[in-house]
């Protein structure tokens, strides 16, 4: 699978990283975890809707979330941060 981000992405995930670095280990994990299996159970992955009906979301920890979309054989992290930063 070809990963890939949005520069907007990389933008929020430096600011998210920087601001809470005790979660630095386990977003990392969890977008190891996407790229191999967006899908998994203990992931979360929920499909939007909305203006992001194209969008799925993964749970970080129980406030935070990364929004991607996957098509074909493309994953294509696009935003990263607090429930409500995202949605």
């Amino acid at each position: 699978m070809k990963i890939f981000t949005t520069p907007r992405f990389e933008k929020r995930l430096k600011i998210f990283m920087r601001s809470r670095p005790e979660l630095t280990p386990i977003t990392k994990q969890r977008m190891k975890e996407i790229a191999s299996n967006p899908f998994s159970v203990n992931l979360k992955t929920h499909k939007l809707s909305g203006y992001l009906k194209e969008c799925f979301a993964s749970k970080i920890n129980y406030a935070h979330r990364i929004v991607f979309t996957v098509n074909d054989d493309e994953l294509c992290f696009i935003d990263v941060g607090s429930h409500d930063e995202v949605y």
